[in-house]
């Protein structure tokens, strides 16, 4: 069996060298997804050409696995941005053709969907790795070149692609709507290694009570909304509340300003992007964890859900982070891009310790999914591979597979 994989933007040819070595990736908390995939390839005997969209050109050779980042360039916006996108579709599929590829699995992201159609014209089975939704939850777009481009994705899901895996409920919706409701979907589960979470109850009673956000601060992952959030929360709360914000990202500067010019410095805690170690001890001293992305960005699902639940956190989101489906019982749900939710969702729990309880007792349940890996990315990947090809017998057991790197 030989696979062709392209993957997202990480850098898949350092963090496999570090892996190499032994060497712990302090960057993430969760068990990188291309770690779980060559970890697999290598217990099944795949050789396996993996590319990976990094900016940072480089190449590895281990075993049967080919590892290379090699940068893809979408030019401009408009017609030239889809031309490129098609383009880079095109380089995907000469590549797995030169490798040989028995099937190809490839990121959201990488390319438009309907050009992986050229996969199929080279005799590849193809099928598509849903980090991300097609559209933000509840905000289809409705542009007529949107919508274009939905026709045509939806020809190439019914037609072409011989299955798809996903890491959310909502991801399957959306591509069975665009499939007619025939396609395999196989979903999974982000894992994590359980060392380093607490998932102890917080003494609710302490304050101040602390909000925790981690993530890439973008307006988009409603980043600048804490602010304004956390303004109204000063004017409103009998108790102090406090954001701790933990990533970084283009609108990392314009929040700090914010900050300074409201004077909210005492209440927006900006930390940046945390190793491991000193994130997981953020985790530890917060009471509640927030996802408060708006409507034009892609959610999945997440890995901050995933953490908060290890942790043994509430979540406040709204639907647009498809964490509802999964782990509706440890959220309180606010309506997106609105403000006065968040803040009342948030009042929720600062204020009422049984429905503060109520939510916290149902994480450690909930939290079994992520450290159970038979739920995990290559266990979707086996069962999409045993569709595609009858023969192909899947494993029993995760055990070999999760033992070197977790």
């Amino acid at each position: 069996m030989r696979l062709f994989a392209a993957l997202g933007p990480g850098d898949i040819v350092a963090a496999h060298r570090a892996q190499m070595r032994g060497e712990p990736i302090l960057s993430e908390t969760s068990i990188i997804f291309s770690g779980q995939l060559f970890a697999y390839c290598r217990e099944r005997g795949i050789e396996t050409l993996a590319l990976s969209r990094n900016p940072r050109s480089d190449d590895l050779r281990d075993g049967a696995l080919r590892i290379e980042n090699r940068p893809r360039r979408f030019d401009g916006r408009g017609i030239r941005y889809h031309v490129a996108s098609v383009r880079y579709a095109l380089y995907l599929a000469w590549r797995a053709r030169r490798f040989g590829a028995d099937i190809a699995i490839i990121d959201s992201g990488s390319a438009h969907y309907f050009a992986l159609a050229v996969f199929g014209l080279l005799g590849i089975p193809v099928a598509v790795n849903f980090h991300n939704t097609l559209w933000p939850n509840g905000f289809e777009p409705q542009g007529r070149g949107a919508r274009l481009i939905r026709w045509l994705d939806g020809a190439f899901f019914r037609n072409v692609a011989v299955g798809a895996v996903g890491c959310s409920p909502e991801c399957a919706r959306q591509v069975q709507q665009l499939a007619g409701y025939a396609l395999p979907f196989f979903e999974y589960r982000a894992q994590f290694r359980s060392d380093g979470f607490s998932p102890l109850q917080r003494d609710h009673g302490i304050n101040p009570f602390r909000v925790l956000f981690v993530g890439r601060v973008e307006r988009s992952k409603g980043a600048l909304d804490m602010a304004l959030m956390a303004e109204r929360l000063r004017a409103k709360s009998h108790r102090p509340i406090v954001f701790e914000i933990c990533g970084d990202g283009g609108a990392l500067s314009e929040l700090k300003s914010i900050v300074d010019a409201k004077g909210l410095g005492d209440i927006v805690h900006v930390r940046g992007r945390l190793a491991r170690p000193e994130l997981l001890e953020v985790y530890r001293r917060a009471h509640a964890v927030i996802v408060p992305t708006r409507g034009d960005f892609c959610e999945g699902l997440p890995l901050v859900c995933a953490e908060a639940v290890l942790s043994g956190l509430p979540l406040v989101t709204s639907r647009v982070s498809n964490a509802i489906p999964v782990l509706g019982a440890a959220i309180v749900e606010a309506q997106p891009e609105n403000i006065d939710s968040y803040v009342r969702a948030i009042l929720s729990l600062a204020d009422d310790q049984k429905a503060y309880a109520r939510a916290a007792d149902a994480c450690p349940a909930l939290a079994q999914q992520f450290l159970d890996r038979s739920q995990s990315y290559p266990a979707a990947i086996d069962r999409l591979i045993a569709h595609a090809f009858p023969k192909w017998t899947a494993l029993a057991s995760w055990d070999p597979v999760f033992a070197p790197i977790a």
